[in-house]
């Protein structure tokens, strides 16, 4: 049974025949529980995170289409099973290809056919059917631009260090949360981002003048560009998976190079990536294995 208490005073009882408790202690536990064996029986890739769920698949031919559709049938029967409604509406399926000409599957969840989307957002992160980071990197300038006017607003006569802590609280984690996995290489999507930056450290400086350089600035404030942030952020990253401080195999990702040289290389030197194409070759391991490679011997250990 749950009531709401509100000033000490308390609803009436009412009973709770289905769903987990929101707010208790327990109610992530009993979520996991409950859910845990959704995966038995599918033959794709899934990922759970709370109630976020994805299956994923490399469609080769039909059977691919047929053994995801399968898996589609299976979560559906589970979700009968556990008198869990599925909102099919709120389900959507993506194609990610970079072909310009490909005619995507029809999937259906109880009858009904999921909605196919050309973008999804999945945990604060929009993945593109394009491979590209674009819609992504609108979506957070936009963002952080809305909340910098709505500082500017109430924090106009603050201090110097007031507005940077505000800057460092709303605005940076805004334009940085996941860059390990989006971090852009096309200057127009850099330039968006830094422009943010740029215009926080006027604020921060109530300096608005064209003369004084905001690069400048940004020294005095002893702050980083974007780029080199995240640059840091994806060395961090893939030091992380080398030395097995995260739940990644670096056997899976990460292979002995064909020949170290003893003068130009560091002993932690790791084999790069072959790549075709250019969305490949700026993604995470590719791009980040080149800097790593790149680093001086003592800074890489």
């Amino acid at each position: 049974k749950q009531c709401v208490v509100l000033n000490g005073e308390k609803s009436d009882y009412v009973n709770v025949t289905s769903g987990v408790p929101q707010g208790s202690v327990l109610g992530p536990l009993l979520f996991l529980v409950y859910i845990n064996d959704i995966i038995n029986g599918i033959q794709s890739n899934i990922r759970l995170f709370a109630d976020d769920c994805i299956i994923y698949r490399v469609i080769n031919d039909s059977n691919d289409v047929n053994f995801l559709q399968a898996d589609l049938n299976n979560i559906s029967m589970w979700c009968n099973d556990w008198e869990m409604n599925l909102n099919v509406k709120k389900c959507v399926h993506v194609r990610f290809t970079r072909k310009k000409s490909s005619t995507g599957s029809t999937y259906i969840i109880n009858n009904e056919i999921i909605q196919a989307n050309s973008s999804v957002k999945y945990l604060g992160v929009i993945l593109s059917s394009d491979l590209t980071w674009k819609a992504h990197v609108e979506m957070i300038a936009l963002k952080a631009v809305r909340m910098l006017n709505f500082i500017r607003r109430n924090f106009r006569q603050g201090s110097c260090k007031i507005k940077e802590t505000l800057h460092f609280t709303f605005i940076r984690p805004c334009i940085e949360y996941a860059a390990v996995v989006w971090d852009p290489h096309h200057n127009n999507l850099i330039e968006k981002l830094e422009k943010i930056q740029n215009q926080c450290a006027r604020f921060v400086l109530n300096d608005y003048q064209r003369g004084p350089s905001v690069t400048t600035m940004k020294n005095n404030l002893k702050w980083e560009s974007l780029v080199e942030r995240r640059n840091m952020f994806r060395l961090k990253f893939l030091h992380d998976i080398y030395n097995s401080h995260l739940l990644i195999s670096p056997e899976m990702f990460l292979h002995e190079p064909f020949y170290i040289s003893g003068r130009a290389d560091h002993q932690n030197k790791i084999r790069p990536y072959f790549c075709r194409t250019d969305v490949f070759a700026f993604s995470f391991f590719p791009k980040t294995i080149e800097e790593w490679n790149r680093l001086a011997i003592e800074g890489c250990v």
